[in-house]
């Protein structure tokens, strides 16, 4: 059996939601068996989640949709979306069709907790492996046009280097510590500064160009794991992976670089107050160590930041991710 294969006859009988979380089945076996090369492992870790986790089966269209739009936002209509997406490729192509969706609904790259647009990455690389995950790719589509919620961009810019005193200013403001105290949700948190005009004024874009930017993204998101060890911070480093992977599909991938600043910026903010300017010493682990321990966790998460952060160290040249990778580990 291909990987393909296996990623495909695991993926068909699921939807990409389980319950208010996300199935995240098809990226561990993508990610694991890019670690790994062996079917045998991925196939044995298939095994385990379908076991330990309960994954929210299709039941079949409940009813006709005719238009994408219709299904935008609407995690209910999956199945119908899932459907749409099939007959848009089958009339467009389906690289055509990814960069369609992509530069339609560019605001919506961080819908649950960036998943939408790490599983279509993931689906992306898949197909790059061989024939056999285009309906791996349809399904992550449809899960992009579903899960969708818009980011309201930034527009104001800093240098590059500026990055963790303009962390330490938008945590302080006024409006952001109000927020704070209404103890509210995640998802609500962000909300209600994406609504604040005051929030948007204090946001900030880098200056540069686009390795800058991933640059000055990875010089506050790395300590910013380091110390809180948080599952929102960790995806804002694998969505970055997957931005890269997709990278391509962009009209304007710099512009695309803005948008996930944006969301990333306020992601962090949801988390627990964090002192950017406290960056852990960064000690050299060895990656063939790394990559040994990180692909045999149980941990989908810990799996999938393991091939994040060595994919993302390959492109970036950063230490800073073995230590971060080193304290997912371990934790």
């Amino acid at each position: 059996m291909k990987i393909t294969t296996m990623i495909d006859e695991y993926g068909k009988p699921y939807s990409p939601y389980m319950g208010n979380l996300v199935n995240h089945l098809p990226m561990g076996q993508l990610a694991l068996y890019k670690l790994t090369e062996d079917l045998d492992r991925v196939e044995e870790y298939s095994k385990f989640y379908i076991e330990h986790f309960t994954i929210d089966p299709l039941t079949g269209p409940s009813g006709a949709v005719n238009s994408i739009e219709e299904c935008i936002g609407k995690r209910e209509l999956y199945e119908e979306c899932l459907l749409l997406v099939e007959k848009e490729v089958e009339e467009k192509g389906l690289d055509s069709f990814i960069r369609e969706v992509l530069n339609t609904y560019p605001l919506g790259m961080s819908s649950g907790l960036f998943h939408v647009l790490i599983r279509l990455a993931y689906a992306k690389e898949g197909m790059d492996l061989g024939e056999g995950l285009t309906d791996e790719v349809h399904r992550a589509l449809a899960y992009y046009l579903t899960a969708y919620r818009e980011v309201t961009p930034f527009t104001r810019r800093v240098p590059r280097d500026s990055g963790v005193e303009e962390m330490g200013k938008l945590q302080n403001a006024s409006v952001v510590q109000s927020i704070y105290h209404k103890d509210l949700s995640r998802g609500m948190t962000m909300k209600h500064l994406y609504e604040s005009d005051m929030y948007l004024e204090h946001g900030f874009l880098f200056d540069g160009k686009d390795e800058e930017k991933i640059q000055a993204l990875l010089d506050i998101c790395l300590p910013a794991f380091d110390q809180t060890a948080s599952i929102v911070v960790l995806h804002c480093v694998t969505g970055l992976h997957a931005l890269n992977v997709l990278k391509d599909y962009f009209y304007d991938f710099s512009k695309a670089l803005d948008i996930y600043t944006t969301a990333v910026i306020t992601h962090l903010l949801t988390v627990e107050e964090i002192d950017y300017s406290n960056k852990t010493e960064e000690i050299v682990w060895e990656w063939e160590d790394l990559l040994f321990e990180g692909s045999y966790s149980k941990d989908v998460h810990t799996i999938k930041f393991t091939y994040t952060c060595h994919e993302l160290d390959k492109l970036h040249a950063r230490k800073g991710l073995r230590n971060s990778l080193r304290n997912q580990i371990n934790k």
